[in-house]
């Protein structure tokens, strides 16, 4: 069992990753801080990235991989230690500082962080985006409030498990949840909220093609214990345990991305703000800058008058996208996420990498309807999704030929779609329409992944077969 030492807390994390997994045949011991859950790291094939560990006493780190859902890399680290401390409300700090070499030509997917120490692997789920180029054209895709295990509301899990299906056909660069994830964590819930219920047929946050990041809400933090205003430490230890880092930020190309917790009633993140000034200062504006949190106004105003943001994102109030943007000082660039829990939407936008420009997509609000039929939203077997793909043949990699096909019921062009072929290896393969961004001999497989045009209310087929037979 391990025991977080900080000035007067104890670390429930630090506890609850101290036991020996067995369904994983994993050892939880130290914890892996950043990338984790609220945050997932971006890095370019050939590039590096950064991980912070807090490593137990003696523990020490001998190797890294990455895992992916069809492949896994092995990286060299080069690991400093020191103390670090990574959220000054809770004092929480790391001992242990990771910078990981991705190989060239590693192919593009979200895989799992894990460490190999001296004391047994230690996991981050699906907490690295591996990308070959940053796009210059790109969506953001941000849901809020969904209010997971909230009683009454017991279709949640199906409609993030739709909205990840659809997100993964428009293929975001990037997915941020604006706050109020879920109600009283278990280990349980929170594996459900990530990674899927199989029994159930639901997927999670980890189902996302894209990287996820998470912001702090209202609801975000001890119900049961804590009052809404007050004892912000006990709060930030809670959410640090649960979720990580309550603030953030990271670049993807020439955007700048910052996530503050400006959810808790009364809390001051003054320190997150100046953090993410400072980062920013030394990384460069870029071309386009991108702050989030949960409430709109509140801190984000001061935040904007030094940041200079070209978009906000957040959420809380569950019912007013319809009036989107909303005016932050003079400008109008903050968009509201009308919550999960009572709508069935997200909002979505397009990012020219190369101008910085971002523009609402479907209209001016950015709302995107999940269904065609919004009426049944808490009835998941009657789900008609707008956008949706299947193939002719199981696409698990016993058939060695496969068509897919997308039906796009929105009024918009999606520019461009994306499928996934997962195919026998050892057999070169060619799309009959549309162009493959990627392919690779995993494992066991051979992936090849296609982006296709696709106008609205239109249907987009594409089938993929061997050369040889063509």
């Amino acid at each position: 069992m391990k025991i977080h030492m900080k000035p007067l807390t104890l670390s429930y994390r630090s506890i609850a990753l101290g036991i020996i997994l067995l369904s994983s045949n994993c050892l939880w011991a130290g914890n892996i801080i950043n990338p984790w859950r609220t945050t997932t790291a971006i890095v370019k094939d050939g590039e590096s990235f950064e991980v912070w560990f807090d490593a137990d006493r003696g523990q020490t780190v001998k190797a890294v991989t990455l895992q992916g859902p069809y492949n896994t890399v092995t990286v060299a680290p080069k690991v400093a230690t020191g103390s670090w401390v990574y959220d000054q409300t809770s004092s929480n700090a790391y001992n242990t500082r990771i910078n990981i070499a991705v190989p060239a030509g590693v192919p593009a997917d979200r895989y799992d962080l894990i460490l190999h120490t001296s004391s047994g692997e230690v996991r981050s789920p699906r907490s690295v985006k591996v990308v070959r180029a940053f796009k210059p054209d790109y969506y953001i895709l941000q849901l809020s409030d969904t209010h997971a295990f909230q009683h009454g509301y017991e279709a949640t899990l199906e409609k993030i498990s739709t909205i990840v299906d659809i997100a993964n056909i428009i293929g975001p660069e990037m997915v941020f949840e604006t706050g109020d994830n879920l109600y009283r964590p278990s280990e349980v819930r929170m594996n459900q909220y990530f990674q899927g219920d199989r029994l159930r047929g639901t997927k999670g946050f980890d189902d996302f093609n894209a990287p996820v990041f998470i912001a702090a809400g209202n609801h975000d933090y001890d119900l049961d214990k804590e009052a809404v205003k007050g004892n912000y430490r006990a709060k930030a230890i809670w959410y640090n345990h649960w979720w990580g880092l309550q603030a953030f930020h990271f670049t993807y190309g020439d955007g700048r991305f910052m996530v503050i917790n400006d959810g808790w009633d009364g809390y001051d993140p003054s320190w997150q703000i100046a953090e993410a000034l400072s980062w920013l200062n030394s990384v460069g504006r870029g071309n386009f800058r991108v702050g989030a949190a949960h409430i709109k106004n509140q801190e984000m105003g001061t935040f904007h008058n030094s940041a200079g943001f070209n978009l906000v994102l957040v959420g809380h109030n569950h019912h007013i996208a319809s009036e989107n943007p909303a005016m932050l000082d003079k400008d109008p660039i903050q968009y509201v996420a009308n919550s999960v829990r009572d709508h069935f939407e997200f909002n979505l936008f397009r990012v020219n990498g190369a101008t910085g420009r971002c523009v609402p997509v479907n209209g001016p609000t950015a709302r995107v309807q999940a269904l065609r039929n919004p009426d049944d939203i808490m009835t998941p077997a009657l789900y008609q999704p707008n956008l949706t793909l299947e193939y002719m043949r199981p696409n698990d990699g016993s058939c060695a030929t496969n068509t897919a096909t997308i039906e796009n019921h929105y009024d918009f062009e999606i520019s461009p779609a994306r499928i996934r072929f997962v195919l026998p290896k050892g057999v070169a393969y060619e799309p009959s329409t549309g162009a493959i961004e990627q392919a690779f001999d995993g494992t066991s497989f051979h992936i090849v992944d296609v982006s296709v045009q696709i106008q609205p209310h239109c249907k987009a087929t594409v089938s993929l077969s061997t050369k040889q037979a063509r």
